[in-house]
């Protein structure tokens, strides 16, 4: 059965009216969340924000692309930009919280890592942090940085459906093999990789952990990553029976979980 170690907080989901903020960081180290997620785009002007999507509404619904605006703007803009954190503030709010959870940062844009990494270092984060992406160019980039650092890559092991290909860029692995791609910067775009099955190669070697779709995942995909020691996350559930249902089946190791009142089970 899994325990509360498991769970993830995905985007602190169902602590705080919006989602990637840090009144929902607060609320859910103080609840006791044991591994928390947060997502990380960029501004033109080069500041990091906690946010998911590529573009957000603003306050007369107008939708702007995060890399196309001034994070300094961002309270005018209103709607959603005047909720988004700067990755310094929520990094600050997580060194000073009592609970040392582990942070899953999903970095979404890609030849930042230098200062995202500056700004782990500088809040003494870095033993605590998980470094996720669905672009293996900010992957390879950390672990240049930071060789000892833990990378998880998360990826599609089946191929995505239209809908998902329709909002995703959807890039294609040869042979299950990521190499290192020829892009250092990707900023702006809503992309990821299709791994028929589980990794081969270069981006195998530098993973301690990988995350794919809930209805995805295999017995055989898991069994081949823990054949190497290699960690399996899936996401997102809302009830702790089908959490209870996929560990039992498949021997996941951890949950993104979308609903509180999952963790509120576990209380």
């Amino acid at each position: 059965m899994a325990d509360l170690s498991q769970l993830i907080s995905h985007r602190f989901r169902g602590f705080s009216e919006h989602e990637n903020t840090i009144a929902g960081l607060n609320a859910a180290l103080n609840w006791g969340v044991a591994q928390v997620e947060f997502d990380v785009r960029v501004t033109r002007c080069g500041t990091p924000l906690i946010y998911h999507d590529e573009a957000a509404p603003d306050g007369k619904g107008r939708i702007r692309k995060i890399c196309d605006i001034m994070a300094s703007d961002r309270r005018n803009l209103a709607g959603k930009f005047a909720h988004m954190p700067s990755v310094d503030a929520l990094f600050k709010a997580a060194s000073k919280h009592p609970n040392k959870a582990a942070l899953l940062v999903d970095m979404k844009d890609a030849g930042f890592e230098d200062m995202l990494v500056a700004l782990a270092k500088a809040h003494r984060l870095t033993d605590r942090i998980i470094w996720v992406s669905w672009l293996p160019e900010t992957l390879y980039a950390v672990k240049d940085l930071l060789p000892d650092a833990e990378i998880c890559l998360s990826h599609w092991c089946k191929s995505p459906d239209a809908p998902t290909r329709q909002i995703h860029k959807v890039f294609e692995a040869e042979a299950r093999h990521i190499a290192r791609p020829y892009r250092t910067i990707v900023h702006g775009e809503r992309s990821g990789w299709f791994v028929d099955g589980p990794l081969r190669g270069d981006m195998r070697d530098l993973v301690s952990s990988v995350c794919v779709p809930a209805n995805m995942v295999t017995l055989e995909l898991i069994e081949d990553y823990h054949r190497d020691g290699i960690a399996v996350s899936t996401f997102s559930y809302v009830t702790r029976d089908t959490l209870e249902a996929a560990e039992s089946e498949f021997g996941i190791d951890d949950f993104f979980i979308d609903a509180k009142v999952v963790f509120d089970s576990y209380s």
